[in-house]
């Protein structure tokens, strides 16, 4: 107990402790600062008060969402190299097996599979002019959508 400090205060410092806990936890799973901020009971405004006046917190903050991106590349990684099961449709209708089960495919992702060799090896997999390319400006102006 603070010295000094109001039964009113202690329940209240308290609150606050368990509210940033309930945040930063939520950030860590989702990266979203509104959901985390609604899903521990206090407003947005409070949440960036918080992270500008209590540097523990803005540390928490950032490990959090430090660990909510690296979820979600484990999960694009997932995605591009071990694919992803979708049912097979055909005509717009779920295809089933004999037995009634939905049909499904094995499906992997070439674009989130380019996205993590561009991040982890720009040198080999950027997209870089070659000479000789030339640059394209497009202009759209108000008769466009007569087009």
């Amino acid at each position: 107990m603070e010295a000094g400090q109001t039964a009113g205060e202690r329940l209240r410092a308290s609150w606050v402790r368990r509210a940033k806990r309930i945040f930063l936890d939520h950030l860590a799973l989702t990266a979203n600062v509104t959901a985390s901020a609604r899903v521990a009971g206090v407003v947005r405004g409070t949440i960036y008060l918080w992270r500008e006046t209590d540097e523990d917190f803005a540390r928490g903050w950032a490990d959090a969402l430090e660990a909510a991106v690296d979820a979600l590349e484990g999960e694009a990684r997932r995605r591009a190299l071990s694919g992803y099961e979708e049912p097979v449709l055909s005509g717009g209708k779920l295809v089933v097996d004999d037995h009634g089960s939905p049909m499904m495919r094995r499906r992997y992702s070439d674009g989130l599979m380019r996205f993590l060799l561009r991040a982890h090896r720009p040198s080999l997999f950027r997209d870089v002019p070659r000479e000789g390319d030339k640059a394209v400006t497009i202009r759209i102006g108000r008769d466009d959508d007569a087009l």
